[in-house]
């Protein structure tokens, strides 16, 4: 007598295991060390702590376990698990295979060339060994600013802006901390910054939310706060669903969601990258309250074949803001319960603390914690979110 369906996760950050759990799916887990968690352990039939990035590693673990508690299906959410999730279920001959879609857009260079060989939102770019190639590049755009990134990165690590060639040499080694090998160095494409949250099923796409984004502007570009629905005519809004539609089918996508980023130019929306998977930031979030459309869970039930679940937007617009503070010691925090009480907060979570030493704001992992509002429309929902932010009020003095 079969029992529940058993799902084996590659990595994650925990919010995929209750969405698993509410389909009535048993679970297994291979787990990096820096996000054990022991209500991950303490739900799953089998955990495992080891490099997920390692096949050598993983599949002997994965063979085994199969052996003993078969898996129905083995699926990633978590970026640098995508490809040994798709490895996996290639070896065990599990659904789950998605790995055409992820190696072309794992690697930023593949992606670009790939949509530049199909004139498909094409971006003039280069991979540059040395500064020299760059400024070369730089040259034949007559100087207009380019844009500095590890090929295989994320978190927007590495991703630095250069606008003048007297920037190059040293946001070069600034890209190179998080690089190993060439660069990829992109012409800088202007316009308002878009993500597409789209889940796809056999091949089929449907695109489930358009996010604006908010990022700071130079050097780097890191996230500083996301709404939805975003604000589009429908004529532009067209023109983002038919590039996304596009590009889906080019990169192969069978099943799974999909985040793209891209920017809506003067002269249309293109392409900055994606990967196969829910957009971080708790993009996936802010969709499924607006939505209703739970990408997570919707895969899970495609792959084994289970009743999708039933979708239910719980709000018209959210918005998020993250707490972004830099190169500061922090002296004092004030008003975090009246900030968590203020009109449409969802959840609110600061790390914030006296004593604390905030370096430069690096990455998305600098950040310091966020702030999640509902609202009426997106203005509204913004709104409420800034306002939640700015009631933590933060005592602090600057770092040289």
């Amino acid at each position: 007598m079969s029992g529940p369906s058993h799902i084996l996760f590659i990595g994650g950050r925990g919010h995929e295991l209750p969405k698993a759990q509410r389909l009535g799916l048993r679970y297994s887990m291979i787990q990096i060390p820096e996000r054990v968690d022991e209500q991950q352990s303490a739900g799953a039939r089998h955990y495992a702590v080891l490099d997920y990035t390692r096949l050598d590693l993983i599949l002997p673990v994965v063979r085994a376990w199969h052996a003993c508690h078969p898996f129905d299906a083995v699926v990633s959410f978590t970026e640098y698990g995508l490809e040994p999730a798709s490895r996996c279920a290639i070896e065990l001959g599990l659904p789950g295979d998605n790995l055409t879609a992820v190696l072309r857009t794992r690697d930023k260079t593949r992606t670009r060339e790939l949509l530049n060989r199909r004139g498909l939102s094409a971006v003039r770019h280069r991979i540059c060994e040395q500064p020299s190639e760059a400024r070369e590049f730089m040259a034949e755009l007559a100087g207009a600013p380019v844009v500095l990134k590890p090929p295989a990165g994320g978190l927007s690590e590495g991703v630095f802006l250069v606008e003048t060639e007297a920037q190059l040499t040293e946001r070069w080694s600034w890209t190179c901390r998080f690089a190993d090998g060439p660069l990829l160095v992109e012409e800088f494409l202007t316009g308002p910054e878009y993500s597409v949250e789209s889940i796809s099923r056999d091949g089929k796409h449907e695109v489930a939310m358009v996010t604006e984004k908010l990022t700071t502007t130079t050097p780097g570009f890191v996230e500083l706060g996301h709404q939805q629905p975003a604000r589009l005519t429908s004529a532009d809004r067209a023109r983002i669903n038919e590039l996304t539609h596009a590009f889906l089918d080019l990169i192969e996508q069978r099943t799974g969601p999909v985040h793209t980023e891209l920017r809506l130019t003067p002269s249309g929306p293109r392409l900055i990258e994606a990967q196969t998977r829910v957009g971080g930031d708790q993009i996936w979030e802010l969709c499924e309250r607006v939505s209703g459309i739970d990408m997570i869970a919707e895969t899970l039930a495609h792959l084994l074949d289970l009743p999708a679940p039933a979708r239910t937007p719980v709000a018209p617009a959210a918005a998020i803001r993250f707490f972004c503070y830099e190169n500061a010691m922090v002296r004092g925090v004030r008003g975090r319960a009246e900030a968590g009480r203020a009109p449409g907060v969802v959840r609110l979570q600061c790390t914030l603390r006296p004593g604390q030493r905030l370096g430069p704001l690096a990455s998305s992992s600098s950040r310091q914690g966020y702030v999640i509002c509902d609202g009426t429309d997106t203005e509204d929902a913004v709104r409420n979110a800034e306002t939640a932010r700015d009631l933590v009020r933060v005592d602090r003095e600057p770092l040289g």
